[in-house]
C-alpha cells in the first residue's frame, strides 16, 4: 500500500491523503503508471508553491509515514496549535 499526500509547507500540516493500492490482476508496471498519473493529477490540483505533494511508497497511513520521516511533521509555527496532522483518506 502506498500513500499520496499533500502537505502545507508553512505549517507541516497534511491537507489531503489518498491510499493507492494495486488492483487485482494489475501488473506492477500498470500500478506504477497509474500511480504516477494520479500523482500528476494531484500535483496539478494542488499547484500552489505553499503546498508539497509527497508520494509515500510503502506507507499505509500518514502516521506510518511520519514515523519513518519525522521531518515532514508539523512545524513549531503551526497557526492553529494542533500537533497531529490531518488529512482525508480515500481508498482507490
Amino acid at each position: 500500500m502506498d500513500l499520496l499526500m499533500v502537505r502545507d509547507r508553512a505549517t507541516g500540516r497534511f491537507l489531503y491523503a489518498e491510499r493507492l493500492e494495486r488492483r487485482q490482476g494489475e501488473t506492477s508496471w500498470e500500478y506504477v503508471r497509474r500511480s504516477v498519473r494520479r500523482e500528476a493529477h494531484i500535483r496539478d490540483r494542488f499547484s500552489s508553491e505553499t503546498q508539497q505533494v509527497i508520494m509515500g511508497w510503502g506507507a499505509g497511513s500518514v502516521e506510518d509515514f511520519l514515523k519513518s520521516y519525522p521531518e515532514y511533521g508539523p512545524t513549531d509555527g503551526e497557526a492553529d496549535g494542533r500537533s497531529e496532522p490531518e488529512g482525508e483518506t480515500i481508498d482507490r
